[in-house]
C-alpha cells in the first residue's frame, strides 16, 4: 500500500519537493493516475481490482479500502504514507513488507504494472497527497 516501511534511498521527501505540498491535491493525484494507471489492463475496467474510474468520491472512498494483497495494510491510510501500501506499489518496495516477502507472487509488481515507475515528483505528490490526510474532491 508497511508499518515501518521507509522512503527509497534518493526519493525526495515531500518536505524536500517544494511543488508536491502545494501540488496535494485529489485534483492533482487523479491526473497521475488518469495519465498512470487508468488503463483497461490495471484500474481502468474489469481486469484491476480497484478501478479508477467513476465518480470520484467513489474512487477515493475506493483508495481508503483495505488493499486485497495485504489486508493489514490500507490502500491509502490518510495521514500517514508509510502506512499506505499504494506508496508501497508505487516505489516498487513490495520486498519490504512481510507478507510480501513470503509470498512474492501475492504482491505482484511495482504500479504502474509493465511501466517504469512514476516520477520522483510524481511519487511525492501521490505521498505529500496522502501525508495532507487524502483530501476528496473540491
Amino acid at each position: 500500500m508497511t508499518a515501518v516501511l521507509a522512503a527509497c534511498a534518493g526519493d525526495p521527501s515531500p518536505a524536500a519537493t517544494p511543488d508536491a505540498g502545494a501540488a496535494a491535491t485529489w485534483e492533482s493525484v487523479q491526473t497521475i493516475f488518469t495519465a498512470s494507471c487508468n488503463f483497461s489492463t490495471c484500474h481502468g475496467g474489469v481486469a484491476g481490482s480497484l478501478t479508477l474510474t467513476g465518480p470520484a468520491a467513489d474512487v477515493r472512498a475506493a483508495l481508503l479500502a483495505p488493499s486485497f494483497e495485504v489486508a493489514r495494510l490500507p490502500r491509502v491510510t490518510p495521514g500517514d504514507p508509510a502506512s499506505s501500501y499504494l506508496m508501497v506499489k508505487l516505489e516498487g518496495r513490495m520486498a519490504d513488507v512481510a507478507e510480501c516477502r513470503a509470498a512474492p507472487t501475492v504482491c505482484g509488481v511495482s504500479m504502474p504494472q509493465g511501466e517504469p515507475l512514476l516520477t520522483a515528483e510524481q511519487r511525492a505528490t501521490v505521498r505529500a497527497w496522502i501525508a495532507a490526510g487524502a483530501p476528496g474532491p473540491r
